[in-house]
């Protein structure tokens, strides 16, 4: 699935998208990781999110399965 890119600003994420509740997620570093079943509230929330590297941490790293894409 393609996923449409965008760029964020955060110090440990660079861009994020998301698609029929699929998310991507690309870090700093290069690494591509994909979560599923992330409901539109939350993908919304982490958006908007002051700190992206906190919410994800807190809200989205332990709680939704992923897969490493790249």
């Amino acid at each position: 699935m393609t996923i449409k890119m965008t760029s964020i600003q955060s110090t440990s994420i660079s861009e994020i998208g998301y698609k029929r509740r699929t998310m991507q997620v690309k870090f700093q570093n290069g690494k591509l990781y994909e979560f599923k079943k992330i409901p539109r509230a939350i993908f919304d929330k982490f958006f908007s999110s002051a700190s992206k590297g906190a919410f994800f941490n807190q809200e989205i790293k332990a709680f939704y399965p992923s897969s490493t894409l790249a």
